[in-house]
């Protein structure tokens, strides 16, 4: 195999690329762009829905026969107080974000407290409802004891006091993690998909593929110029989408901890192990979407037939950002899910080194399968001048 032949080939797809408009879009303006604008607004939205909620949560319904000292302790917590007598059905109705209601079990009282929790307004008005009752409840029994000349310390012989020893960014990690994971996977092939489809079934569209072949370039040079520059456009995808999608968290407020304006997570060596870890990914996707575009004979035929390899990408990238799960040596042999799982373990901190080295060994072997059935699918005349 000759690399300079290698080399013309590549310079020529990759100016084919550069040219193509849809083949921007979706490498460059997509991750770039896109993402920063969609966080934006999910970021704007949410912080809106969270007001509506905390502003909602305070109006509640409460049936008369709590009392009148329920209710004087209720108000006193900012609530605004809707009698009703039938208190479930007016949070049904969304009436009001929950309500109170009152029970007789055993000649003693038991309040029941009703809300929504598919709604947001309506779980934090729960969730108020009961501490506020809680703090009442023991207001109560400290009044009782002190009555009784017992001391109060009885109701708390010791205190518990939980620590994460999770740092700032392994939290920030988690959540970033896993999001990147799975977007940088589903933009890689998505970067890759219009490169493939124009460098295949476009040359066939435009009638160019024959002067190639008679060209003194052999088919195993051809296709390889070809895979590699459908791996280019895959990689620079992956780098834009993760520097985007990093720096939009960072300036949005999808931070588990407080100080996520302070979260800098692309350091040179995380992006250094993310892209180690991605590039043999790059090169699987760009042959397989080679390999799957060669039997097309227009560039729409070829994206229906790449359009269920991106769907089957799904799954295994979805798996890949499950919580829970670790990379083994075992599981590292999974394609697409091992790639996730390194990325997520890159932020995380805690990816093995051997199970790093086996993904990467494994995704560079099932790359060269599927360089391999590229070559032998562009050696066959039937497929390549089919009508």
């Amino acid at each position: 195999m000759n690399a300079k032949i290698v080399s013309v080939i590549y310079r020529k797809e990759m100016l084919e690329l550069l040219r193509d408009r849809r083949t921007l879009i979706s490498m460059v303006l997509v991750p770039l762009f896109a993402l920063p604008i969609l966080f934006g607004v999910m970021s704007l939205v949410l912080e809106w829905q969270q007001k509506e909620a905390e502003r909602d949560s305070y109006v509640i319904a409460v049936n008369p026969a709590c009392g009148k000292l329920l209710n004087a302790v209720l108000a006193s917590a900012g609530f605004q107080i809707k009698p009703a007598a039938g208190p479930r059905r007016a949070v049904e109705n969304k009436a009001v974000a929950a309500a109170l209601d009152v029970n007789i079990v055993n000649g003693a009282r038991q309040y029941v407290v009703y809300s929504d929790r598919t709604r947001p307004s309506s779980s934090i008005a729960g969730e108020r409802i009961g501490v506020t009752l809680a703090t009442m409840k023991e207001v109560t029994v400290r009044q009782s004891l002190r009555g009784s000349g017992i001391s109060e310390q009885v109701l708390t012989p010791f205190t518990v006091r939980a620590v994460n020893v999770a740092s700032e960014r392994k939290m920030n990690g988690l959540l970033l993690g896993a999001s990147l994971a799975y977007l940088v996977v589903l933009l890689m092939f998505t970067g890759a998909m219009y490169p493939a489809v124009d460098t295949a079934a476009g040359e066939k569209e435009r009638r160019t593929l024959e002067a190639l072949l008679c060209s003194p370039a052999g088919r195993n040079e051809i296709v390889l110029g070809k895979v590699l520059a459908c791996a280019t456009a895959s990689l620079l995808t992956a780098v834009l989408a993760m520097t985007s999608l990093v720096y939009s968290y960072r300036y949005t407020r999808f931070g588990i901890v407080p100080d996520a304006a302070n979260f800098n997570p692309l350091d040179p060596r995380t992006f250094f192990l993310i892209l180690l870890g991605v590039a043999p990914l790059s090169v699987l996707a760009g042959s397989l979407m080679v390999a799957v575009s060669l039997f097309a004979k227009s560039y729409k035929e070829g994206q229906s037939y790449l359009t269920p390899l991106l769907m089957a990408v799904l799954f295994p990238a979805v798996l890949g950002t499950l919580p829970g799960l670790e990379l083994t040596p075992t599981l590292a042999l999974v394609p697409i899910f091992n790639v996730c799982q390194i990325v997520k373990g890159v932020f995380l901190g805690s990816v093995s080194t051997p199970a790093f080295v086996t993904a990467c060994a494994a995704n560079l072997s099932y790359a060269t399968l599927a360089f391999v059935a590229a070559t032998r699918i562009f050696r066959s005349e039937g497929v390549l001048f089919r009508v």
